[in-house]
């Protein structure tokens, strides 16, 4: 009999030391395996922090100088110096000179005023050829040549930049109008339309020193084999080395950040020597847990009894309950033992997870609830600044008439922009907030366009919608229908029931679009802008009325090139209590 207890006792001890070693190595393989892993995504989450930081830090530089082209591109007082300069000059020397004057105190004070000064060093605005141009520098006068817009036009990237269809940034530069080419420089190159017409009356130029992308790039500390990039377009990039900007290409394991404003891109590759250091240091530690698991294995089989082999299995029971969705409390587990407190552990882990789960959903729901408090708090200056530019321009030209009008529908704009956060609103407030909208719009046409509504039963006034849904429609009508077909339009918005749901159709007489112009709307690609309602996006409208009424509900377009668009908004129909 002693020599079968020895047997089974020290059959105990070797089951639990190899048990004891299993667990070890097996827990040493996992964490080391995970720990590799955290490591590198901890890595790659510092490196994306700090590249966001000094992204945003750059894209409002960058942003601000944006600012001040668009600016010029749509100001007046610019627009007037253009279109006339030449004429006045031929007419007489005293005028033209005048005129200069005054258009080059009108932009240097927007450029001292805008706090661009130190970003830039030169701002030149020029007629088509070059006959006539403003000159705007940022610290003394580094011209070295004599014919400063013919040496611009002259310059390999004028000719790509002027005629692209949209704004867009090239490579780093030497100076064009230094005989050194210091400082290099990104360029920007944009075309001056007239604002009556789709005619170039004139060229913008500014430079910007590569020295405010460098400065900026100063603050990322880099070590010996981790490298930063950025890339201004498609095939466009530059490594930052030294504090110098070098060609070079993104490799495919950098992590990558595009600034918002400017569309850059920033990439950083993170140190693999950093990397394999931490992981040797995480190596020699999960050495010493194995070593520390596998003694403990040793000294707790010495103190194996039978007698827990009940509560554990007790113990096991309780987890897989848990692991099958049951959370409530089992008193049956809490002994007045170490394994009492693990079961009490287990209790307490269990209502946490469930409370952990129903905050979960809640903060959710805010998270949802504070996503469109922002949303709809957005208002673009630039918005803002057209609409009162406007006002000026008729209280100067037409006397008072109109102001009234235009004042009280903006007020009323802002206004109901800024109360309530009710998500869903009557039809007929909807209609209120877009009769101010296009109150303004319509001003700011001339009157060239025009707004019906067309309501099949009055009820359906009553149905609820999504605030501010119905602003962006009629906005890319406006814009992108009717503005690009240069003559009068006019948007019907016909509400009307069909089945079970309410049907409101925003139809204009445009330009109409293409099957892959309609795929990009309802996309995310398209919702960069610098309009007031046009931030918000069709592809938010759309995917508001999904999560507020279902995914069977939404947007749908129906349009015919050179036509016509139709803007469909499918919502369900709700009986008034």
């Amino acid at each position: 009999m002693q020599t079968k207890k020895h047997a089974i006792r020290n059959k105990i001890v070797l089951w639990a030391v190899g048990f004891a070693l299993v667990i070890a190595l097996g827990v040493s393989s996992v964490s080391l395996i995970l720990s590799v892993r955290y490591l590198k995504e901890n890595q790659q989450q510092a490196a994306l922090t700090n590249i966001h930081v000094l992204g945003n830090s750059l894209d409002s530089d960058i942003n601000r100088i944006l600012t001040f082209s668009n600016w010029i591109c749509l100001d007046s007082t610019i627009s007037n110096y253009l279109r006339t300069v030449d004429k006045a000059y031929a007419t007489d020397v005293q005028t033209g000179r005048k005129l200069s004057v005054s258009a080059w105190n009108h932009l240097t004070n927007e450029f001292n005023i805008i706090g661009v000064r130190n970003s830039i060093d030169r701002v030149v605005i020029s007629t088509p050829t070059g006959t006539q141009f403003l000159q705007t520098i940022s610290v003394g006068d580094s011209q070295s040549v004599v014919d400063v817009p013919m040496t611009i036009m002259d310059c390999e990237f004028f000719e790509g930049l002027i005629t692209a269809p949209s704004f867009k940034w090239t490579g780093i530069y030497n100076n064009p109008l230094s005989r050194t080419g210091k400082p290099r420089l990104l360029p920007i190159v944009r075309p001056i339309y007239s604002s009556s017409s789709s005619a170039i009356i004139g060229w913008l130029y500014i430079d910007i020193p590569a020295s405010v992308i460098t400065d900026s790039l100063k603050s990322f500390v880099l070590t010996e084999d981790d490298a930063l990039y950025i890339s201004f377009d498609r095939g466009i990039t530059y490594r930052y080395v030294s504090g110098q900007l070098e060609r070079d290409s993104v490799p495919a394991e950098a992590i990558s950040y595009e600034l918002p404003n400017t569309g850059w891109t920033l990439s950083y590759l993170p140190s693999r020597a950093v990397l394999a250091g931490r992981v040797r240091s995480f190596g020699i530690l999960i050495l010493g847990f194995f070593l520390i698991i596998l003694l403990a294995g040793v000294i707790l089989s010495i103190f194996l009894q039978r007698t827990i082999t009940r509560p554990v299995g007790n113990l096991i029971s309780r987890l897989d309950k848990i692991g099958q969705g049951d959370f409530s409390r089992d008193e049956k587990i809490e002994w007045n033992n170490e394994l009492g407190e693990i079961g009490r552990g287990i209790n307490n882990l269990s209502e946490n997870v469930k409370e952990l789960m129903d905050s979960r959903l809640q903060d959710e729901k805010a998270r949802h609830d504070l996503e469109y408090q922002v949303l709809q708090s957005q208002i673009n200056p630039h918005f803002l600044y057209n609409t009162l530019n406007t006002i000026k321009w008729m209280a100067t030209i037409q006397g008072s008439e109109g102001i009234a009008d235009m004042s009280t529908a903006l007020s009323r704009l802002m206004k109901n922009i800024a109360k309530s956060t009710e998500e869903l609103i009557p039809l007929s407030d909807e209609f209120s907030l877009v009769d101010d909208y296009f109150t303004i719009m319509k001003y700011r046409y001339g009157g060239t366009i025009d707004l019906e509504y067309i309501t099949d039963d009055e009820a359906l006034l009553s149905q609820r919608i999504n605030r501010f849904s119905l602003q962006p429609i009629i906005e890319n009508a406006i814009f992108h229908g009717i503005e690009p077909k240069g003559s009068a339009g006019l948007i019907t918005v016909h509400t009307y029931r069909e089945n079970d749901n309410v049907i409101i159709d925003v139809t204009d007489n445009g330009v109409g679009m293409s099957p892959e112009a309609i795929e990009k709307v309802l996309s995310k690609e398209n919702q960069s802008s610098t309009e007031f309602f046009r931030q918000i996006g069709i592809y938010n409208v759309n995917e508001r009325i999904k999560y507020a009424h279902g995914s069977e509900y939404g947007i749908r377009i129906i349009s015919e090139e050179g036509k016509y668009t139709t803007m469909r908004f499918v919502l369900p129909f709700k009986e008034e209590l």
